[in-house]
């Protein structure tokens, strides 16, 4: 007769137990009245593979095992996409201010003077009198009115000098006189240093002998 026994141990036997007891509970939380289940707290399924129904099954108590179909994946929804840069329209380009070409007016001093002589005469008059006719919207607008002297090489340069410089003042006073702008007139006198013709014929002296008026700009 053995006369060891093996002691019996109340505290183990009361864990082993335990853990049956919550194992068991376990199974039977996680089972779903919508299934038949086999002694081992298995679902039951049928010789199609597919899990065995109670007649108290539904939709809400489907278990993703059975059904996974009724427990769709998240779709993953992509990110929108960043909003394209707003890009500011071009600005608009300047526009280009294109000067106007003076407009000269060249008179012979035949046309205006006696010879030698810096008085214009009446047929003269009269023809500053059209002139100023002809440009009064233009010479109103203009910013400058340059009036220039200018004889040919007969004489000697001073007395050409100064010549040229009296009858650019006649025309600029008598335009004055009718109405233009004192404000915006220039004269000069370049004697007989820019001729436009030969100096040594007598039509070329003519040409020469001149005043140009020239309309410059516009007037801010």
């Amino acid at each position: 007769m053995n006369k060891h026994k093996q002691a019996f141990s109340p505290t183990l036997t009361f864990s082993s137990l335990l853990v049956a007891t919550v194992t068991a509970f376990s199974a039977q939380a996680a089972m779903s009245p919508g299934y038949s289940y086999d002694a081992s707290g298995k679902v039951e399924h049928d010789s199609g593979g597919k899990c065995i129904l109670t007649s108290a099954w539904n939709k809400d108590n489907a278990t993703k095992e059975c059904h996974p179909e009724l427990f769709p994946e998240p779709k993953v929804v992509a990110p929108a996409p960043a909003p394209a840069p707003v890009v500011a329209p071009a600005p608009e380009p300047a526009p280009v201010v294109v000067a106007p070409t003076p407009k000269v007016m060249v008179f012979e001093a035949a046309a205006l003077f006696a010879v030698n002589k810096s008085n214009l005469t009446p047929a003269g008059e009269q023809k500053i009198k059209e002139y100023r006719e002809q440009t009064r919207a233009e010479m109103s607008e203009a910013k400058t009115v340059k009036i220039t002297g200018h004889t040919d090489s007969s004489g000697t340069p001073e007395y050409n000098q100064k010549l040229s410089v009296r009858r650019a003042e006649a025309v600029r006073d008598y335009l004055i006189s009718i109405g233009a702008d004192a404000s915006k007139m220039e004269v000069a006198g370049m004697g007989e240093d820019k001729p436009i013709a030969d100096n040594k014929t007598a039509k070329g002296r003519a040409q020469n002998r001149r005043v140009e008026v020239e309309v410059i700009g516009y007037a801010k």
